[in-house]
């Protein structure tokens, strides 16, 4: 491939990212200037002409404004140019990069440019024609592969579109609306439409997109609403001039029941920044546990009942013997479980190595509905027997929801290669499984009539994940999963979805995450615009909290305190921010407070034992930290404090026995070096030395810790007894030891 003369790829994409921004900004001499390199690469006399007439006119409305000339169109002319400046520097990167990119994209085009639309879609209906007629006398005959051949030709034909005329537009909207056409290619089809819309913008295509909102079969209604919230997200700066396509926004904000879909949507779409976390976390954390508890879980579980009929209705009762050694397990086995429920994408480590199949090696592959009679899933299962041979397992897998359409392809190309007894133990446990499932469904379903599109929408999420994310090639594409999803800040969302309670859900799916400072935005926003409330002013707090602004936190407490004067939760806030900005008196003051509302609470015991040593107050410390370990015997943490505390007070005794009770529990070098001190301090000068030995050596220490840690205790040190001049000595003969 050539690379431009001037111009690099990299180059060429960073300026239209630029143009794009100023234009967003409004900034529409800078966006002039930007692209005039760009069409002078293109050697293309149309773009050049088209740059020079742009500017002229766009020089010519400002002088008219300048001289005075009134006009009431101006500000419509003003927006129409800066679309017409959208439009041309689409054509000229479409240009350059379809001459110089090695992109999948730009590949396929260029393959693709050698057939027309029209012709494309001749090829595909005469195959699909066909198909139909063979139909009649063979109720089981598939596509056969030159005619799946003209199904790929056409999807990358619609993939790759640049600027379609009105016959293109026609001829698109006729094949989704066919009834000669399978199910199953219009969603792919449409699938096709959305991806062409996210590598570039067109009117016409977006305006296609909306009209199959409406589409009767849901397959393609539910991909298109969603690909439509992503292309809406992609190009919200340009579409909130566009007059048609922001009456067609207001159209669908009149949709109370689609609006309740869309909210859903967009849900699922944040939900996605959850799904690298979630996949992080199986394959460090859950699986390798899972994988050494196998021996355990396989003796002591049984798993023909794991499987059998009365699956789900009860826990099966030796789990709670398994789990006892590693209690966290079924904690995290649970949250999986929890993770699913909610949609969440809990497959993807699972499936992702499952994509090498040369199924994948075609891009359509990636987002085809999930369907028994596609020839690849005859052909996976043409030697099964038993489980994967029955229908009614095949058609539980294919309405299953908690998989993906791409992950059931993977799963059954995989089963061909299983050994017997594998395949025959997951065939039962799915047949378990999908009654289950199945029997949920219908329950959801009939309280939610949105639930088909939402599964549909959630499997299509789902599979545009892993063509972005997984695909051998995935660094060609514009990842749209690297956006940070942050809808409320967009303003057709603010058209679409213009009711409080929307951001607010919204903010709690944040919140409810950890995405702190998107609840943030969400949450001032809706108090600046609203009477405040409690809940809300806590969360803002809440949210300033854990995002370490303190100042900031401790003010919105204090505003919620004004609220409910008698909260304890609020007062014990405020008490923390007081700490974190080294107020331990104010934060003593209210964690009183909130011992006086909730009295004999062990964490404001606690944390009033903590402000009192702040203070130096260790003898009333003591006292707290006495009372925590009275009402919890069991908490061994609270032995630190009181062990540093007796210590400082010159109650060695005490402060030893502590110490030992510590090194028992959990050895820790910094208890070790505390102890050395004690033993000191008593005078016992040889069994401190060696404990200070110790403690360097611990896993958790070093040298340089330890000397740092020293370095701190020196005035409690002289103060207890121990000769300054003694300490150098001391130290170096522990470096002696270190180095022996």
């Amino acid at each position: 491939m050539i690379s431009p003369e001037k111009l690099s790829i990299q180059t060429i994409k960073s300026s239209y990212r630029s143009v794009c921004d100023a234009l967003a900004e409004h900034r529409v001499k800078d966006a002039f200037d930007l692209i005039a390199p760009l069409v002078k690469e293109t050697h293309n006399s149309d773009l050049i002409d088209a740059h020079y007439n742009l500017e002229f006119n766009y020089k010519s409305m400002l002088k008219y404004m300048m001289e005075g000339i009134s006009d009431p169109e101006r500000q419509k002319i003003y927006h129409q140019q800066i679309n017409e400046v959208y439009y041309l520097i689409d054509r000229v990167y479409d240009s350059l990069l379809t001459k110089y990119s090695s992109d999948i994209f730009y590949e396929t085009k260029r393959a693709s440019d050698v057939v027309g639309l029209e012709e494309a879609i001749k090829n595909y209906n005469t195959s699909a024609t066909n198909f139909e007629l063979r139909k009649l006398t063979d109720p089981d005959t598939l596509f056969s592969p030159e005619e799946q051949k003209t199904v790929f030709e056409l999807f990358n034909k619609i993939w790759t579109l640049s600027n379609p005329g009105n016959k293109d537009i026609e001829n698109l909207s006729s094949l989704l609306e066919s009834d000669n056409v399978p199910w199953y290619h219009k969603a792919l089809f449409t699938s096709a439409l959305i991806l062409a819309l996210l590598q570039q913008f067109n009117n016409e295509l977006v305006i296609l997109l909306f009209k199959l909102i409406e589409h009767p079969q849901e397959q393609v209604s539910a991909r298109a609403i969603t690909g439509l919230l992503l292309v809406l997200y992609k190009y919200d700066a340009r579409i909130r001039n566009n007059n048609e396509i922001s009456s067609r926004i207001k159209l669908l904000a009149e949709d109370e029941k689609l609006t309740v879909l869309i909210k859903t949507i967009i849900i699922q779409l944040i939900r996605t920044r959850e799904t690298e976390k979630i996949s992080q976390k199986l394959t460090d954390d859950i699986i390798p546990e899972v994988v050494k508890m196998q021996p355990k879980i396989k003796d002591k579980l049984d798993l023909e009942n794991l499987i059998s009929d009365n699956l789900g209705e009860d826990k099966n009762p030796d789990w709670q013997d398994v789990f006892q050694d590693s209690p966290e397990l079924l904690n995290k086995l649970e949250e999986i479980s929890k993770w699913q429920m909610e949609g969440a994408d809990v497959f993807l480590t699972t499936f992702k190595m499952l994509k090498h199949f040369p199924f994948f090696n075609e891009i359509p592959n990636w987002l085809v509905p999930f369907y028994l009679d596609n020839p690849v899933v005859i052909d996976a299962l043409k030697d099964e027997t038993d489980a994967f041979k029955s229908r009614e397992l095949l058609e539980g897998l294919q309405d299953s929801r908690f998989l993906c359409n791409s992950d059931k392809y993977s799963l059954l190309m995989s089963v061909q290669h299983m050994p017997s007894m594998q395949k025959d133990m997951m065939g039962q446990m799915f047949s378990a499984e999908l009654q289950q499932m199945t029997d949920i469904e219908k329950d959801e379903k009939a309280l939610d009539s949105n639930h088909s599109r939402l599964t549909i929408s959630n499997q299509f999420i789902q599979d545009l994940y892993r063509l972005f994310k997984v695909h051998p090639r995935k660094h060609n594409f514009d990842d749209i999963f690297g956006w940070d999803m942050t809808f409320h800040k967009k303003w057709f969302f603010s058209v679409l979805l213009p009711e409080p309670e929307t951001k607010v859900q919204i903010g709690e799916y944040f919140f409810k995450k950890s995405y702190y400072k998107e609840a943030l935005e969400i949450f001032t926003t809706i108090l600046e615009q609203n009477k405040p409330t409690l809940d809300l002013t806590q969360k803002v707090a809440y949210c300033y909290q854990q995002m370490n602004d303190y100042n900031k936190a401790l003010n919105w407490y204090l505003r919620a305190d004004f609220f409910d004067t008698q909260t304890a939760w609020n007062k014990k806030k405020i008490a923390l921010c007081y700490l974190h900005l080294n107020d331990p008196e104010k934060a003593l003051e209210y964690y009183k407070e909130a011992d006086r509302l909730t009295p004999e609470n062990l964490h404001t015991l606690a944390s009033i034992g903590h402000c009192l040593y702040e203070l130096k107050e260790y003898e009333e410390a003591l006292k707290y930290y006495f009372k925590v370990e009275y009402m919890d015997p069991a908490n061994t943490k609270v032995w630190r404090p009181i062990a540093w505390c007796s210590f400082v007070l010159g109650k060695f005794d005490q402060a030893e026995k502590y110490y030992q009770k510590l090194i028992v529990s959990q050895e820790a070098g910094i208890d070790l070096m505390n102890l050395g001190h004690v033993l000191w301090c008593k005078g016992e000068r040889k069994e401190a030395l060696n404990i200070y030995q110790k403690s360097i050596t611990s896993e958790d220490y070093s040298l340089e810790k330890f000397q740092k840690a020293f370095y701190e205790d020196v005035d409690i040190l002289i103060k207890n007894g121990v000769n300054k001049d003694d300490m150098p000595i001391m130290l170096d003969q522990i470096r002696y030891s270190a180095e022996s």
